[in-house]
């Protein structure tokens, strides 16, 4: 799950293969968008946001939840596979 803007996602670091584009600013209205039957793995820029996500998905009742320390930034420093726009 991504909660970077529009912007952010189809930008210059490009976002991971089949990710889920959520801004964090409308999480919790789309919260039934995100799947409990899977744990979710929550990404953002630098990973305060998702961290922040991440709560709030948590706090929504889903039990397995994971952020990316370090978000997109350290995903791209460590040569990940990303998907570019």
């Amino acid at each position: 799950l991504d909660v970077r803007s529009p912007g952010e996602f189809e930008g210059e670091l490009g976002h991971i293969e089949s990710a889920h584009l959520v801004p964090l600013d409308e999480l919790r209205d789309r919260i039934e968008e995100i799947p409990d039957d899977r744990p979710v793995v929550v990404v953002c820029q630098s990973g305060k946001r998702s961290a922040m996500a991440a709560e709030i998905i948590r706090k929504a009742g889903h039990e397995q939840v994971a952020n990316v320390s370090g978000g997109m930034i350290q995903w791209s420093r460590l040569g990940l596979p990303l998907q570019e726009s």
